[in-house]
């Protein structure tokens, strides 16, 4: 159950929803002009239907990507990793599930970085995002 004081807040974030949109799909657009030519695999954007982009989820090496992705962290990049997959987790593995299950989805997890792509970012802030990208994707 919501309160009045939590309804009134969503109703007004509900005012800005196509503005945050619009500012996520530039930062987006700024992400695909800058990773186009690393080696990194970009989210796939569909231009007859407008995605929320609430992630933006890069693809790289599995042989780098707890490297890269802990270096990110590092230089306090919020990055994160979604998702994990889901047979993997504890309750799961106890029910028999194991690693090899579901191979895609390990495969996603093994490759995939969400970089920062919420409405307040600035351009300083998403330029050092793409400059410690390349960098650390060159090494």
């Amino acid at each position: 159950r919501m309160t009045d004081i939590q309804a009134a807040l969503g109703l007004s974030q509900l005012m800005r929803l196509h503005e945050y949109i619009d500012k996520r799909h530039e930062i987006a657009t700024i992400y695909d002009r800058e990773f186009e030519h690393i080696n990194v695999e970009m989210p796939y954007r569909n231009i007859v239907n407008k995605s929320a982009l609430h992630l933006y989820v890069i693809k790289i090496e599995p042989s780098q990507h707890k490297r890269v992705f802990h270096a990110l962290r590092e230089k306090n990049i919020g990055v994160n990793l979604h998702y994990i997959p889901v047979h993997t987790q504890p309750y799961y593995q106890k029910l028999g599930f194991a690693w090899g299950d579901y191979p895609n989805s390990e495969d996603y997890y093994k490759t995939a970085i969400s970089l920062p792509i919420f409405p307040t970012l600035t351009v300083d802030e998403q330029r050092y995002v793409i400059n410690t990208v390349k960098k650390l994707c060159d090494e």
